[in-house]
Protein backbone atom coordinates (compact mmCIF):
# COMPACT_ATOMS: atom_id res chain seq x y z
CA UNK A 1 0.00 0.00 0.00
CA UNK A 2 2.75 2.70 1.04
CA UNK A 3 4.55 1.49 -2.40
CA UNK A 4 1.36 2.47 -3.97
CA UNK A 5 1.24 5.98 -2.49
CA UNK A 6 4.59 6.56 -3.10
CA UNK A 7 4.35 5.51 -6.92
CA UNK A 8 1.22 7.89 -7.31
CA UNK A 9 2.51 10.84 -5.36
CA UNK A 10 -1.07 10.90 -3.68
CA UNK A 11 -3.11 9.85 -0.66
CA UNK A 12 -4.81 6.85 -1.45
CA UNK A 13 -8.75 8.64 -0.28
CA UNK A 14 -7.28 11.43 -3.44
CA UNK A 15 -6.99 8.95 -5.39
CA UNK A 16 -9.82 7.18 -4.80
CA UNK A 17 -12.17 10.75 -5.23
CA UNK A 18 -10.34 11.59 -8.41
CA UNK A 19 -10.97 7.95 -10.19
CA UNK A 20 -15.13 8.62 -8.98
CA UNK A 21 -14.89 11.72 -10.60
CA UNK A 22 -13.55 10.52 -13.98
CA UNK A 23 -15.34 7.66 -13.90
CA UNK A 24 -18.63 9.91 -13.56
CA UNK A 25 -17.09 11.83 -16.44
CA UNK A 26 -16.70 9.10 -19.02
CA UNK A 27 -19.99 7.97 -18.42
CA UNK A 28 -21.64 11.41 -18.76
CA UNK A 29 -19.19 11.81 -22.14
CA UNK A 30 -20.05 8.96 -23.68
CA UNK A 31 -24.09 8.81 -22.66
CA UNK A 32 -24.36 12.34 -24.21
CA UNK A 33 -21.37 13.50 -26.35
CA UNK A 34 -19.33 16.05 -24.35
CA UNK A 35 -18.93 16.70 -19.78
CA UNK A 36 -16.20 14.62 -18.64
CA UNK A 37 -14.06 17.23 -18.79
CA UNK A 38 -17.21 19.86 -17.40
CA UNK A 39 -18.07 17.16 -14.58
CA UNK A 40 -14.37 16.25 -13.52
CA UNK A 41 -12.23 19.46 -13.99
CA UNK A 42 -13.74 21.46 -11.39
CA UNK A 43 -13.88 18.52 -8.49
CA UNK A 44 -10.32 17.49 -9.69
CA UNK A 45 -9.19 21.36 -9.17
CA UNK A 46 -10.39 20.86 -5.48
CA UNK A 47 -9.20 17.56 -4.84
CA UNK A 48 -5.52 17.22 -6.94
CA UNK A 49 -4.56 20.41 -9.05
CA UNK A 50 -2.20 18.94 -10.55
CA UNK A 51 -3.85 16.46 -12.84
CA UNK A 52 -5.73 19.58 -14.66
CA UNK A 53 -5.23 19.87 -16.98
CA UNK A 54 -3.00 17.21 -18.54
CA UNK A 55 -4.48 13.67 -17.42
CA UNK A 56 -8.29 15.57 -18.03
CA UNK A 57 -6.94 16.14 -21.72
CA UNK A 58 -5.26 12.74 -21.79
CA UNK A 59 -8.96 11.16 -21.32
CA UNK A 60 -11.05 13.46 -23.22
CA UNK A 61 -8.64 12.20 -26.31
CA UNK A 62 -8.89 7.89 -24.97
CA UNK A 63 -13.09 8.20 -24.75
CA UNK A 64 -13.24 10.07 -28.02
CA UNK A 65 -11.55 7.39 -29.63
CA UNK A 66 -14.06 4.89 -27.74
CA UNK A 67 -16.60 7.11 -29.17
CA UNK A 68 -15.95 7.60 -32.42
CA UNK A 69 -15.46 4.16 -33.60
CA UNK A 70 -19.10 3.98 -33.46
CA UNK A 71 -20.12 7.05 -35.13
CA UNK A 72 -17.34 7.59 -37.67
CA UNK A 73 -20.05 7.57 -40.93
CA UNK A 74 -21.62 10.50 -38.92
CA UNK A 75 -18.18 12.69 -39.03
CA UNK A 76 -18.32 15.92 -41.40
CA UNK A 77 -14.83 17.38 -41.61
CA UNK A 78 -16.01 20.33 -43.09
CA UNK A 79 -18.49 21.29 -39.94
CA UNK A 80 -15.02 21.32 -37.99
CA UNK A 81 -12.48 22.44 -39.46
CA UNK A 82 -12.66 26.25 -39.43
CA UNK A 83 -13.08 25.24 -35.89
CA UNK A 84 -9.57 23.31 -35.87
CA UNK A 85 -8.20 26.58 -37.16
CA UNK A 86 -9.76 28.74 -34.30
CA UNK A 87 -8.15 26.25 -32.09
CA UNK A 88 -4.24 27.10 -32.81
CA UNK A 89 -4.30 30.87 -31.16
CA UNK A 90 -7.22 29.49 -28.84
CA UNK A 91 -4.39 27.10 -27.44
CA UNK A 92 -1.22 29.27 -27.55
CA UNK A 93 -3.44 31.90 -25.35
CA UNK A 94 -4.32 29.06 -22.72
CA UNK A 95 -0.70 28.15 -22.57
CA UNK A 96 -0.46 31.72 -21.44
CA UNK A 97 -3.10 31.83 -19.01
CA UNK A 98 -1.51 28.31 -17.59
CA UNK A 99 1.70 29.95 -17.26
CA UNK A 100 1.14 33.47 -15.73
CA UNK A 101 -2.14 33.22 -14.07
CA UNK A 102 -1.88 31.97 -10.35
CA UNK A 103 -4.12 29.23 -9.46
CA UNK A 104 -6.76 30.93 -7.45
CA UNK A 105 -7.38 32.93 -10.79
CA UNK A 106 -7.61 29.57 -12.94
CA UNK A 107 -10.16 28.31 -10.25
CA UNK A 108 -12.27 31.16 -10.92
CA UNK A 109 -11.82 30.72 -14.90
CA UNK A 110 -12.67 26.91 -14.68
CA UNK A 111 -15.44 27.70 -12.40
CA UNK A 112 -16.75 30.43 -15.15
CA UNK A 113 -16.12 27.65 -18.16
CA UNK A 114 -18.30 24.97 -16.06
CA UNK A 115 -21.13 27.77 -15.72
CA UNK A 116 -20.93 29.04 -19.15
CA UNK A 117 -21.09 25.20 -20.43
CA UNK A 118 -24.20 25.10 -17.69
CA UNK A 119 -26.13 28.59 -19.70
CA UNK A 120 -25.57 27.44 -23.17
CA UNK A 121 -27.07 23.87 -22.31
CA UNK A 122 -30.01 25.31 -20.66
CA UNK A 123 -30.71 27.87 -22.63
CA UNK A 124 -30.15 26.24 -26.29
CA UNK A 125 -28.99 29.71 -28.17
CA UNK A 126 -28.98 29.85 -31.69
CA UNK A 127 -26.08 30.99 -33.52
CA UNK A 128 -25.98 31.37 -36.72
CA UNK A 129 -23.11 28.60 -38.04
CA UNK A 130 -20.95 29.99 -40.37
CA UNK A 131 -16.81 30.36 -41.01
CA UNK A 132 -16.86 33.29 -38.44
CA UNK A 133 -18.31 31.65 -35.55
CA UNK A 134 -17.29 28.18 -35.66
CA UNK A 135 -13.78 30.34 -36.35
CA UNK A 136 -14.81 32.05 -32.38
CA UNK A 137 -15.75 28.54 -31.28
CA UNK A 138 -12.95 27.04 -32.40
CA UNK A 139 -10.87 29.98 -30.41
CA UNK A 140 -12.76 29.53 -27.36
CA UNK A 141 -12.80 25.78 -27.10
CA UNK A 142 -8.38 25.97 -27.93
CA UNK A 143 -8.88 28.42 -24.58
CA UNK A 144 -11.05 26.46 -22.33
CA UNK A 145 -9.21 22.90 -23.53
CA UNK A 146 -5.92 24.07 -22.55
CA UNK A 147 -6.91 25.17 -19.15
CA UNK A 148 -9.16 22.70 -18.14
CA UNK A 149 -9.90 20.13 -21.36
CA UNK A 150 -13.43 21.84 -21.46
CA UNK A 151 -13.07 22.47 -25.10
CA UNK A 152 -16.70 21.31 -25.81
CA UNK A 153 -19.08 23.97 -24.80
CA UNK A 154 -18.18 26.42 -27.85
CA UNK A 155 -18.38 24.32 -30.43
CA UNK A 156 -21.40 22.26 -28.90
CA UNK A 157 -23.50 25.35 -29.05
CA UNK A 158 -22.73 25.32 -32.73
CA UNK A 159 -23.61 21.67 -33.49
CA UNK A 160 -26.62 21.49 -30.58
CA UNK A 161 -29.02 20.75 -33.89
CA UNK A 162 -27.44 18.00 -35.44
CA UNK A 163 -28.66 14.45 -35.24
CA UNK A 164 -27.73 12.74 -32.09
CA UNK A 165 -25.39 10.25 -34.20
CA UNK A 166 -23.96 12.88 -36.48
CA UNK A 167 -23.43 15.78 -33.14
CA UNK A 168 -21.34 12.43 -30.99
CA UNK A 169 -19.54 11.23 -34.48
CA UNK A 170 -18.20 15.13 -35.04
CA UNK A 171 -17.74 15.86 -31.49
CA UNK A 172 -15.66 12.83 -30.91
CA UNK A 173 -13.38 13.50 -34.13
CA UNK A 174 -13.16 17.23 -32.67
CA UNK A 175 -12.03 16.34 -29.86
CA UNK A 176 -9.48 13.44 -30.74
CA UNK A 177 -7.73 16.26 -32.97
CA UNK A 178 -7.88 19.32 -30.76
CA UNK A 179 -6.79 16.77 -27.80
CA UNK A 180 -3.82 15.66 -29.45
CA UNK A 181 -2.92 19.73 -30.54
CA UNK A 182 -3.45 20.57 -26.46
CA UNK A 183 -1.07 18.21 -25.32
CA UNK A 184 1.51 18.88 -27.94
CA UNK A 185 1.15 22.50 -27.04
CA UNK A 186 1.52 21.46 -23.67
CA UNK A 187 4.35 19.50 -23.73
CA UNK A 188 6.31 22.50 -25.71
CA UNK A 189 5.63 24.75 -22.51
CA UNK A 190 7.14 21.82 -20.33
CA UNK A 191 3.38 21.34 -19.01
CA UNK A 192 3.38 17.76 -19.32
CA UNK A 193 5.46 14.96 -17.40
CA UNK A 194 5.99 11.17 -17.30
CA UNK A 195 4.03 11.49 -13.99
CA UNK A 196 0.76 12.38 -16.02
CA UNK A 197 0.95 9.24 -18.33
CA UNK A 198 2.05 7.13 -14.93
CA UNK A 199 -1.38 8.88 -12.97
CA UNK A 200 -3.68 8.35 -16.33
CA UNK A 201 -2.81 4.40 -16.45
CA UNK A 202 -3.86 3.92 -12.80
CA UNK A 203 -7.11 5.94 -13.24
CA UNK A 204 -7.82 4.12 -17.03
CA UNK A 205 -9.53 1.29 -15.28
CA UNK A 206 -12.26 3.81 -13.99
CA UNK A 207 -12.65 5.51 -16.98
CA UNK A 208 -13.18 2.24 -18.78
CA UNK A 209 -15.50 1.28 -16.65
CA UNK A 210 -17.55 4.95 -16.47
CA UNK A 211 -17.29 4.18 -20.64
CA UNK A 212 -18.57 0.86 -20.54
CA UNK A 213 -21.73 1.52 -18.24
CA UNK A 214 -22.76 4.49 -20.68
CA UNK A 215 -22.68 2.41 -23.47
CA UNK A 216 -24.96 -0.58 -21.61
CA UNK A 217 -27.64 1.42 -20.24
CA UNK A 218 -27.72 4.98 -21.38
CA UNK A 219 -29.80 4.74 -24.13
CA UNK A 220 -32.72 2.82 -20.93
CA UNK A 221 -32.43 6.47 -19.12
CA UNK A 222 -34.29 9.22 -19.83
CA UNK A 223 -32.34 12.03 -21.11
CA UNK A 224 -33.30 14.93 -19.62
CA UNK A 225 -33.35 13.47 -16.49
CA UNK A 226 -29.44 12.84 -17.24
CA UNK A 227 -28.96 16.22 -18.18
CA UNK A 228 -30.40 17.80 -15.32
CA UNK A 229 -28.23 15.46 -13.02
CA UNK A 230 -25.27 16.40 -15.07
CA UNK A 231 -26.10 20.22 -14.73
CA UNK A 232 -26.97 20.09 -11.13
CA UNK A 233 -23.25 18.43 -10.62
CA UNK A 234 -21.68 20.96 -12.57
CA UNK A 235 -23.26 23.66 -11.06
CA UNK A 236 -22.21 22.68 -7.58
CA UNK A 237 -18.73 22.09 -8.44
CA UNK A 238 -18.85 25.34 -10.17
CA UNK A 239 -20.01 26.71 -6.93
CA UNK A 240 -17.24 25.38 -4.83
CA UNK A 241 -15.20 26.26 -6.51
CA UNK A 242 -15.83 29.90 -6.14
CA UNK A 243 -16.60 30.25 -2.76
Amino acid sequence: MHSLQAWINMPLNVWLACSAALMLGAFVQRATGFGLAIIAAPLLLMLEPRLVPVVLVLFVFTVSLLMVRHYWQEIRLGAIGVALIGCLPGNALGVWLLLAAPIVVLEKLIAAIVLFAVVVTLFRFHPPVNRLTLFIAGVLSGIFGTVAAMGGPPIALLMHGFPLGQLRGNLAAFFILTSLLTLTTLALAGQVSAWHFKLALTFLPAVLIGNMLAHAVAHRLDRRLLQGVTLGLCMLAALGLLI
